[in-house]
């Protein structure tokens, strides 16, 4: 979350703390800009060791009023490709460090009916250890 926060050309976006969502909840986004909603999927765990990758999904919402063009969210999504691909070795401020990320796939382009977006979402494979 951080490092989407601090990343310029997200910033440069309208992307901050009101459009960096981590919880799925409707009444949270915002109405005036994209948003994105980052979501912790399941959890691999290695009997042998314990402990295993954990799997983030980022969903990135765009309003059809804003724009029908869906390279605005595979813009964004390219960000974030470059930013968290890139994170090796880092410490976090809840006690784990990122050991590395790895990208692993990109959803086709969708509509959300909840939130009425167009949408499209990127997954990663995140190796972490406690620091």
């Amino acid at each position: 979350m951080d490092a989407i926060l601090a990343e310029p050309r997200l910033q440069a976006l309208g992307f901050d703390n009101t459009s960096v969502l981590a919880n799925y909840d409707g009444n949270q986004r915002p109405t005036d800009k994209m948003f994105m909603v980052l979501r912790w999927e399941a959890h691999d765990i290695d009997v042998r060791l314990q402990r295993g990758p954990h799997h983030l999904a980022i969903w990135v919402h765009m309003y059809r009023e804003f724009s029908t063009d869906f390279n605005h969210i595979l813009d964004v999504i390219e960000i974030l490709d470059d930013v968290l691909t890139n994170i090796t070795d880092t410490a976090g401020a809840d006690g784990h460090t990122v050991t590395t990320i790895e990208a692993e796939g990109r959803s086709r382009d969708l509509k959300d009916d909840g939130y009425q977006t167009f949408c499209g979402s990127t997954s990663y494979r995140v190796i972490s250890h406690i620091t």
